[in-house]
């Protein structure tokens, strides 16, 4: 998933909580069925702000795959956001 995507109540620090520390706090293993579909702009985005390794396999992912929905884990945020500073 690589990023929440655009949030119409609260603050962002309300936000940033929610997703560092509730979110971040459950188990790896901890399957997240996104709402909405911003994979492949989020890969985008993150892959110019960092070349690591997870975040380039997700852009191959979501250039070869038109539909990305799908099932994350907490797992693959903690490994896709960690280069970024998040979670």
């Amino acid at each position: 998933m690589t990023g929440c995507g655009r949030f119409f109540e609260g603050t962002a620090e309300e936000m940033h909580l929610a997703l560092n520390k509730h979110l971040a706090s459950l188990p790896d293993d901890t399957v997240v069925f996104p709402g909405h579909e911003y994979t492949r702009g989020n890969a985008k985005f993150a892959i110019s702000v960092s070349q690591s390794e997870p975040v380039q396999q997700l852009l191959s992912f979501s250039d070869a795959n038109p539909v990305t929905v799908g099932k994350y884990t907490i797992g693959h945020e903690k490994v896709a956001q960690k280069p970024h500073g998040f979670i």
